[in-house]
């Protein structure tokens, strides 16, 4: 039985639109809580994704302004992903109908 290419490719690029979106996410949270109030680094900050290796923004300083548009674009990225998704699913569905 072959795989529905398309789910694959939904699939996919969620996946992939996740982990730059967590990416993105981490460098702005690094930027506020990379260390704490006694200068100690936040041991729970998760290392940027391979993709786009980078170090936390400083706040409000032009690395973080792009890692914000960049969870813009993430955001959209995941939701044309889940449209994919959706319309494999759906198509695979009138198939399996009609073919009843």
């Amino acid at each position: 039985m072959a795989v529905n290419p398309p789910l694959s490719s939904g699939v996919q690029g969620l996946e992939r639109a996740l982990s730059q979106f967590d990416a993105a996410a981490a460098r702005i949270a690094g930027a506020r809580s990379s260390t704490d109030a006694a200068g100690r680094s936040d041991a729970t900050d998760q290392a940027p994704a391979p993709e786009r290796p980078a170090p936390a923004a400083e706040p409000g300083s032009a690395e973080q302004v792009e890692a914000l548009a960049s969870l813009q674009l993430y955001a959209r990225e995941v939701q044309a992903a889940s449209k994919v998704i959706e319309t494999a699913d759906a198509t695979v569905g009138f198939l399996l109908d009609t073919r009843a």
